[in-house]
């Protein structure tokens, strides 16, 4: 019986320490900033969630006075939360965005804030039209489980199992301590109040904010995805996606508008101009317009923002200045920006 006894641990200790030796270095790494305390939550890793962050940084952070709020996709990193402070009056901004964002998960975020008690006075959405309503518009299964109401417990074990079922070379590097660079790595620095992406904010950003990416380089990179089909010509007819919102996000967008006339909210809902210049289906344009009447802005189609393809420097998303010269329209002149930008 002892024999028997030695030889199944022996047999099992092997595989005991290949789970245990590279847990304890994942904990260790806390590649998901889930074991410890950080002063500043940034998107260091290109598996972690910008939203999941986020959330973190907003419940560390519970005296920090923010009454402003900016939701959306990656879209919004163009949407610099230091200029818009500039521009409201009394507004205290937090950049609370996520990839991919789900028309769902801007819903649980409202939530969370009118939950943890802050005033939403000012909020500023880019709702994409080509993926804003995706999967019913559930929250991001990988967001924080105070959004998709998982247990802590789940949440955690679902960043472990993410993290180790499609282990790679350049994990195997994090967990050893080694350096990683490239597209697993983009390890941007957001602003310790605001939330900003990938800048500090300062004055010189700011300043800045103008700036149209046009030197010889940018030229060259952008005529080179033009040739190679990368930024493809799109028709000159204005082109429509296939109808999306469905009855559960009509209720989502609807229980935003709750959010925001419980706390009498200043918004302004995008409807961001993306390279594809396709259009909401006019079915789902209805939903939002009853939901959102003139608080909704649409930028998308085809327009002069999106005829000029170097304002997309990687197809996806459009330059800050873009952003900037949204703001600077919804913000002083509601009423000429709506018909000058869905003009045929």
């Amino acid at each position: 019986m002892r024999k028997f006894i030695v030889k199944i641990f022996s047999f099992s200790i092997i595989p005991f320490i290949l789970i245990l030796v590279p847990t304890l270095l994942y904990m260790k790494r806390d590649v998901y900033a889930d074991f410890k305390q950080y002063n500043n939550y940034s998107w260091k890793y290109s598996f972690q969630q910008l939203g999941d962050l986020s959330t973190k940084k907003l419940l560390k952070a519970p005296n920090t006075k923010y009454n402003s709020f900016i939701f959306g996709s990656s879209r919004t990193t163009g949407v610099y939360a230091c200029y818009l402070q500039q521009k409201i009056p009394n507004a205290h901004f937090f950049h609370y965005a996520n990839w991919n964002e789900s028309i769902g998960g801007m819903d649980e975020k409202l939530k969370l804030l009118d939950t943890l008690g802050y005033n939403i006075s000012n909020v500023i959405i880019y709702l994409d039209t080509d993926n804003t309503f995706e999967n019913d518009g559930a929250c991001h299964p990988s967001d924080h489980y105070l959004l998709t109401q998982k247990s802590e417990r789940d949440y955690m074990l679902s960043h472990y199992k993410s993290f180790f079922s499609s282990l790679n070379a350049d994990k195997i590097k994090i967990l050893c301590g080694m350096p990683v660079s490239g597209g697993i790595y983009p390890n941007w620095e957001s602003d310790p109040v605001t939330n900003d992406c990938k800048h500090f904010c300062t004055d010189s950003i700011i300043a800045t904010y103008d700036d149209v990416l046009h030197d010889e380089k940018f030229i060259h990179k952008m005529d080179s995805l033009k040739a190679n089909g990368y930024l493809y010509k799109r028709s000159a007819t204005q082109q429509y996606r296939p109808q999306q919102i469905s009855a559960g996000e009509e209720r989502m967008l609807l229980s935003m508008k709750k959010t925001f006339e419980k706390h009498n909210t200043s918004y302004y809902i995008v409807i961001a101009p993306l390279y594809d210049q396709e259009k909401f289906a006019p079915a789902d344009m209805a939903i939002l317009q009853r939901c959102f009447g003139s608080h909704l802005y649409d930028f998308s189609g085809i327009n002069a923002i999106t005829n000029n393809v170097y304002n997309y420097p990687d197809r996806k998303h459009f330059q800050p200045y873009i952003s900037k010269m949204i703001l600077d329209s919804i913000i002083t002149d509601k009423s000429s920006v709506r018909v000058q930008m869905t003009k045929r």
